[in-house]
């Protein structure tokens, strides 16, 4: 009889538990919060032609809340298309971090940037709440399409402010640092693009001296 019972109580564990783990019920009741993905792939082509784009950088974030609004990442991770125009973001986790939880819609959000194309952002679609577990994104598989970019070199200024720093913001430099790889790939590839715009940008106070500094930061790791 006890061994029936127990055979009893194994598999309800096993009904049950993974039905708490989805509702991450310890973060809401109990503050032990933990997250996790499992990994997504998307594609890049351009719009006019439809065809593959390769050399797009793709930096995806994942903003955590804070005690006083938005905080910095809880994750960061970055990728470039290869000629087929196919990212693939790893999975990773479990992390345990925020108890209040990761911002929707920005869980992930992804920015992707090749020179010649107007930028796109890419939002999480909503379809769950702030503490839940798993966070992937939930357009996996789909195509994305960039613009070719026929502006002024003010306007591809404009377009590079949008996403040099990427989008979990405010941050740390605790924070910065922590993820500096991904961040830095961001930052020199949008470096790189300095010698298409006049020299008043590259003047003190402008925006690619701003980009040097914060090429500097996470080199040297201090301000």
């Amino acid at each position: 009889m006890r061994r029936a019972i127990g055979i009893v109580l194994l598999l309800l564990a096993g009904l049950l538990v993974p039905r708490l783990a989805e509702a991450n019920i310890l973060c809401r009741w109990f503050g032990y919060c933990v997250y996790e993905s499992p990994g997504f792939r998307i594609a890049v082509a351009d719009r006019e032609t439809g065809q593959p784009l390769a050399d797009v950088h793709a930096l995806a974030e994942w903003q955590m809340y804070g005690s006083h609004g938005r905080n910095g990442p809880l994750m960061v991770q970055d990728a470039v298309t290869g000629s087929d125009g196919v990212i693939a973001f790893p999975p990773w986790g479990p992390i345990r971090d925020s108890t209040a939880g990761l911002v929707l819609n920005h869980d992930p959000v992804i920015s992707l940037f090749k020179p010649g194309y107007k930028v796109l952002t890419i939002f999480n679609v909503p379809g769950t709440d702030e503490t839940a577990r798993v966070r992937g994104l939930r357009q996996d598989g789909q195509t994305y399409f960039l613009e070719p970019f026929r502006g002024t070199p003010e306007e591809w200024v404009e377009e590079l402010e949008k996403v040099w720093v990427g989008r979990a913001t405010p941050r740390s430099d605790e924070q910065t640092l922590k993820f500096r790889g991904p961040y830095a790939n961001r930052v020199r590839y949008v470096r790189a693009e300095r010698e298409k715009v006049p020299a008043r940008f590259r003047s003190p106070g402008q925006f690619f001296s701003s980009v040097e500094a914060v090429l500097r930061f996470f080199e040297e790791g201090h301000r």
